[in-house]
């Protein structure tokens, strides 16, 4: 009888990881192994192989779903039907409306609210109308939790004050009260009261008021407030486990023992669109946590984090919004693999303003797509295993922990913030980052790559105002302030946008389209980045004449000169001279030039080539082109 099994790999023959080094150096043609190992913005170097020897050890440490260290999930079998938290946030200054979005949101799918109250560095609710935005809410059914800043304590007050007059269930309903003051101290450089005492305060309503309802979470430790500042992984993980500690030892002083006050945690993370590296960023915060517990003496069992993910707000652009669509997706997938308790995906019109009805139901339904349709709560920690997944948490833990040391060395969080060092640390992180941005060698669609003019902007409810400063002065430190890696290239189209006609550059393309189509594409979309639009891209030339004929007529005062080497060597230089005396004001050459100072001679005013800084490239045709 023959043999049953069938072998998918029998019909090839073995390969080992010699044969394949081989093969991978044959590709690079020359170029040195180290482009194909990239590296995290805390130089966390990510391989183009992984073996079992990188991933043995990492593995042993993880242990299993639902046990110590809990880096593979604080449960070991997540809920069938709602196996994380999918939670909406719900703002603006109209109680009425806030109420009817949160209605809406929990009818179509949304598990918790996230009311933001006035104090969140933008308008808000105000305390006062947050009984109204949560009328009709079943609140032993629907978590509400609070982004309220400065307002924590205030906000938090009143919403344990509404969930006692709605007679709430204290063990059923589970309000995430969020307090959080490292959160608005670092984001806006100022508190009401010293950091200390704003801890010692939230400590006490935790240990007081916050600890009736049984199920719910008082304080917010937040690494998000670092991430979206610009922090590298290591530092977001490192500043958020300091956080907990000192959030951990008020509640000690307010008389919780350790593993109650834990209990009181919710540890808050931005995930970004790189989702192997934030899969393997929320691990790694479960791991370190469950270290600092072990450090305090807790039970094993108590060593587990509660985990909300959020979208982070960094990775998101003005322009072509829609594609933030896909940036959220992606996050939504990492937070979701990588184990988060609570998942939060901000609305892909975040940042023009309040979200409408379309951008809050692509919100939710990117969620539920995922959860229901595609089933990613169904399996405990999806990555685990994976070779590059495991080396990679472990090496993010290792980062973050020795950053942790070095803020707890110096007196922990808040001194680490008076004296500048978090504050510098993520300056040169968020430094380093923007020359790749600026160089294009990070992307940004639908900004830096694939630009579209045309730009079609979604409905809106309100525009986003500008963020207002800071009223408390108490504890000033420097401010850890949002930021956007799309912003510098915003501001470029900013400022062409507001031109009337938009500037344009025409494309004095050499030879067939064969030839110039490459060059003449790359420079079209690098132009295109600074709102810059291209006359003739795709247009071939007979001869010189008509190409001088063309430029003439097109009302340009830039013109561009794309072509193949070989063309180039033959005709740019004559091109260049012939549209100089064309009345051409500035001529621009798209590629490296063999001979810059003889094309320069012949008129050429500025190279673009893939690699130079095109920030700077292209501020540079802004002022040939008269852009203010």
């Amino acid at each position: 009888m023959a043999d049953p099994t069938l072998s998918l790999a029998a019909d090839f023959p073995d390969q080992d990881e010699a044969r394949w080094r081989t093969l991978a150096e044959a590709a690079l043609k020359g170029a040195p192994w180290e482009r194909l190992v990239n590296r995290t913005l805390d130089a966390i170097p990510i391989q183009p192989l992984y073996r079992a020897t990188d991933f043995a050890s990492a593995a042993d440490a993880a242990g299993l779903p639902g046990q110590a260290p809990f880096t593979r999930g604080s449960t070991a079998a997540r809920d069938r039907y709602l196996p994380w938290d999918i939670r909406q946030p719900v703002g603006g200054p109209d109680p009425a409306e806030a109420n009817r979005l949160a209605l809406a949101d929990l009818e179509r799918g949304v598990s918790s609210i996230e009311l933001l109250v006035s104090g969140t560095a933008r308008p808000g609710l105000s305390v006062d109308g947050l009984s109204l935005a949560l009328a009709g809410v079943m609140l032993d059914l629907a978590p509400v939790a609070l982004s309220a800043g400065r307002m924590g304590l205030a906000a938090a007050q009143a919403l344990a004050a509404h969930l006692e007059a709605a007679k709430a269930d204290p063990a059923q309903a589970a309000p995430a009260f969020n307090l959080d003051p490292f959160g608005p101290w670092m984001r806006t450089g100022a508190l009401d009261d010293s950091a200390e005492a704003s801890i010692a305060a939230a400590a006490a309503f935790a240990a007081g008021p916050g600890q009736m309802w049984a199920k719910g979470t008082a304080l917010r430790v937040n690494g998000r407030a670092l991430h979206e500042a610009g922090a590298s992984p290591a530092w977001e993980l490192a500043g958020m486990l300091s956080a907990g500690v000192a959030y951990l030892r008020a509640l000690e002083a307010a008389g919780l023992a350790v593993e109650d006050g834990a209990r009181r945690l919710l540890f808050a993370l931005a995930v970004g669109p790189d989702t192997m590296a934030e899969i393997a960023k929320l691990r790694a915060a479960r791991t370190l946590w469950a270290e600092v517990m072990a450090a305090c003496g807790a039970p094993a069992h108590t060593r587990a984090m509660k985990l909300q993910a959020i979208t982070g707000a960094r990775m998101m652009t003005r322009f072509d919004p829609w594609t933030n669509i896909l940036r959220g997706a992606a996050a939504c997938f990492a937070a979701a693999a990588g184990g988060a308790d609570v998942v939060t995906v901000l609305p892909f019109t975040a940042p023009l303003g309040e979200a409408s009805s379309l951008a809050r139901r692509m919100a939710r339904n990117t969620q539920l797509i995922l959860m229901e349709e595609s089933g990613l709560g169904r399996v405990a920690d999806p990555a685990g295993g994976s070779f590059a997944v495991e080396r990679l948490t472990a090496d993010i833990a290792a980062a973050a922990w020795e950053r942790f040391q070095t803020i707890e060395a110096g007196g922990g969080l808040a001194a680490a913030l008076r004296s500048g060092l978090v504050q510098k640390a993520v300056a040169d992180t968020r430094a380093a980052a923007a020359k790749d941005y600026a160089r294009r060698k990070t992307t940004i669609t639908g900004l830096t790559d694939f630009p579209l003019l045309e730009d079609i902007k979604p409905e809106i409810l309100h525009a986003r105002p500008t963020e207002p400063a800071p009223l408390a002065k108490v504890d000033a430190i420097e401010a850890l302030a949002w930021m956007r890696w799309s912003e510098p290239f915003e501001r470029l189209r900013d400022k062409a946008e507001a031109m009337a006609p938009r500037p344009s550059v025409f494309f004095a393309n050499l030879g067939p389209l064969a030839e110039f189509s490459a060059r003449a594409n790359f420079a079209q979309n690098l132009f295109a980045a600074g709102g810059v639009g291209a006359i003739g891209p795709d247009a071939a030339y007979p001869d010189d004449a008509a190409r001088l004929a063309a430029f003439r007529s097109s009302g340009a005062r830039v013109a561009v000169l794309a072509g193949a080497d070989a063309r180039y060597a033959a005709e740019a230089a004559g091109a260049a001279l012939a549209l100089k005396a064309a009345d051409a004001a500035w001529i621009v050459y798209a590629g490296k030039p063999a001979d810059e100072a003889a094309l320069r001679t012949a008129g050429v005013d500025q190279f673009v080539f893939a690699g130079q800084d095109a920030l700077g490239a292209l501020e540079t045709l802004h002022a040939a082109l008269g852009v203010a």
